[in-house]
């Protein structure tokens, strides 16, 4: 469930931590899953999901619910879990739709662990962070396949965040669609991938901190990338927790590495994963 916002010129979902009603939960009959994946334009191939996890237990939950509650179900969760010290693995087990795998440090071993299971035509990969629309797959993956891409990104918003956050999201999109012929750009909160080309391919790279943005270079060379303008919804909790401007100059800095082609070097640059304050710290 959500709401519409004047502020956000769409939906905004609402905040819950709690599990889906028992009723989301009931397992969807093929025959059903095929009428609705036809109306939504989606094919038959099926769309896998992968989340990499790391101490996620605050936020796990939201982005689980919001997969319940899609208008066209994923046919298939991977949490991967990395190791978490809280509560995470009890979070995903209480999701009769999740299968909950198990990896190591760093991130790209967890999405590379849980892609190769995949079986979908489409694998959706996403941060635990990220909330979702009702509708966000039925029109995400929808016009991913309609445009044939085979790697896409959507449109990055914060939730419930400053206008300062917003005005610096609201720029980088509008340089990833500026420049996403030459320079395709995105993020691992997420990203669609024909399944296929995935699991053909060498897949994230564990050297890279930034693994994410190297893949979508890699296997969009020579193939279709695209910004598909639909808005996925990210936690604000970096610049929380390391000041706005420190956050905007770090993101600006990679921003230029990354036009270099030069990933490697973002390896320097302090952005740990499963870091995160837990509530009563801070």
């Amino acid at each position: 469930m959500g709401h519409f916002s004047s502020r956000w010129r769409g939906f905004v979902p609402w905040i819950t931590r709690r599990g889906p009603p028992p009723a989301i939960l009931r397992p969807v009959d093929p025959k059903q899953r095929d009428r609705e994946a036809g109306e939504g334009g989606i094919t038959a191939g099926g769309i896998s999901v992968v989340i990499p996890t790391l101490n996620e237990e605050v936020l796990l939950g939201d982005l689980l619910s919001d997969l319940a509650a899609q208008s066209v179900r994923p046919d298939e969760v991977f949490v991967v879990d990395a190791g978490s010290e809280d509560a995470t693995v009890t979070v995903a087990e209480n999701f009769p739709f999740v299968e909950v795998l198990y990896s190591t440090p760093p991130v790209a071993i967890g999405r590379n662990t849980g892609g190769r299971q995949t079986g979908g035509d489409v694998i959706v990969f996403l941060d635990a962070d990220a909330r979702l629309p009702g509708d966000f797959l039925k029109r995400f993956v929808g016009e991913f396949l309609e445009r044939g891409y085979d790697v896409a990104c959507p449109l990055y918003y914060p939730h419930d965040s400053t206008r300062v956050i917003e005005r610096f999201h609201d720029l980088f999109n509008l340089v990833t669609r500026a420049f996403q012929g030459v320079l395709p750009s995105g993020a691992g909160s997420c990203i669609a991938v024909r399944g296929g080309l995935f699991r053909e391919s060498a897949g994230f790279d564990p050297a890279l901190k930034f693994d994410d943005i190297e893949l979508i270079r890699r296997l969009s060379r020579g193939r279709r990338f695209g910004i598909v303008h639909e808005r996925v919804f990210l936690s604000d909790r970096r610049f929380r927790e390391s000041g706005t401007v420190r956050m905007v100059a770090q993101y600006s800095l990679m921003s230029l590495i990354f036009a270099l082609g030069r990933h490697e070097w973002a390896n320097r640059i302090a952005y740990e994963i499963g870091e995160h304050e837990r509530p009563g710290e801070g």
